[in-house]
């Protein structure tokens, strides 16, 4: 079947075009043990690295640390806490991360750090607009070097970034928009590009650090709430502690454990790529409260996928993106699920 006979060409946008391909978004989430979110008044750039206290932060050579934009959240309420929200400073403050009109305002800063495979702890801070980099850096070093620090609560984050991609910025701002107050004692923001805006609306729950695609209301209540069974067919991305083969594997565990899986940790994981890197396998191996178990998994490339140039039909795709699928797996060990 010619697909581009089927999809009229305004109707060529990422999200769409890819979901109708029946594409698993798993093995498609980043990999880190740290998340820097900066609040920054939208518009955001293509890329945030072109914000100058971004652009110094990348330049430090940050290992296995993602940097976000979030949309700030002025409600005074909020997870700050017994500090009073302070303004945000003016656009041109943060953009030139030096003091100006708004020198003295603070900027809300959430550092995530992986405590396990399952696991990150977050902090909230409040520092200065002026030589914003230097600060959030000593923060990436020592969060609870920060007197003034409160644990972060658990989190949603949600891609929105219109200028990075159409389908993110329509797709992922209503579902936040639909999501901001629907459960207490989460905070749903607004978020810079994650990757993979072919799978939007896409989005990290934290504090269990994964990544999830193609998300709307529903799917999102049940991972946020942990009812019924895991919805990770045609959402889960993955495990952000994990290489893209590492992840394909361990939704296999997530699927029979449960929403149980959560409460245990990978205490080794390693990847060896086959020649040509369609192939791979993977060892995982974990403890938990019903013991420790391991795995063996076989990893392969079932195809390439063209990623679209927004509103350009797929013969005119510039890339392609790899779609990975589970072949052989095997468990062993106490903890060795159904």
């Amino acid at each position: 079947m010619n697909v581009s006979s089927t999809f009229p060409a305004l109707s060529y946008r990422c999200a769409p075009w890819t979901r109708a391909q029946n594409v698993d978004p798993v093995g498609s989430a980043l990999t880190c043990d740290t998340l820097v979110l900066i609040e920054v008044p939208p518009p955001w750039p293509k890329d945030v690295i072109e914000i100058p206290a971004f652009a110094d932060l990348q330049r430090r050579g940050l290992r296995r640390t993602r940097l976000l934009a979030v949309r700030p959240d002025l409600d005074p309420g909020g997870p700050v806490g017994e500090v009073a929200v302070p303004t945000f400073p003016a656009d041109a403050a943060i953009a030139s991360d030096q003091p100006g009109p708004g020198a003295g305002h603070g900027v809300r800063v959430t550092i995530w750090r992986r405590v396990d495979s399952s696991r990150l702890v977050g902090t909230d801070h409040v520092v200065a607009s002026g030589n914003l980099a230097d600060s959030v850096a000593r923060l990436i070093e020592a969060p609870w070097a920060d007197t003034g620090r409160r644990v972060a609560p658990a989190e949603v984050l949600l891609c929105g970034h219109g200028a990075r991609d159409r389908c993110c910025a329509r797709l992922g701002t209503r579902l936040a928009l639909d999501v901001a107050a629907v459960w207490t004692g989460v905070r749903v923001r607004r978020c810079s590009h994650t990757g993979g805006h072919r799978f939007a609306p896409t989005g990290f729950t934290l504090p269990d650090g994964r990544a999830w695609g193609f998300l709307d209301a529903e799917a999102l209540d049940a991972i946020v709430r942990r009812y019924g069974r895991p919805p990770l067919g045609g959402h889960y991305r993955g495990n952000t502690a994990l290489d893209s083969w590492g992840q394909v594997a361990e939704r296999e565990l997530f699927e029979r454990f449960g929403w149980a899986w959560l409460d245990h940790a990978l205490t080794s994981a390693r990847t060896e790529i086959a020649a040509g890197g369609r192939s791979a396998t993977v060892e995982l191996a974990w403890h938990g409260p019903t013991g420790t178990g391991t795995a063996t998994a076989r990893i392969d490339v079932v195809r390439d996928v063209p990623v679209l140039v927004c509103g350009e039909p797929p013969e005119l795709a510039t890339k392609t993106a790899t779609e990975l699928a589970l072949g052989a797996f095997s468990v062993g060990g106490t903890a060795a699920p159904s």
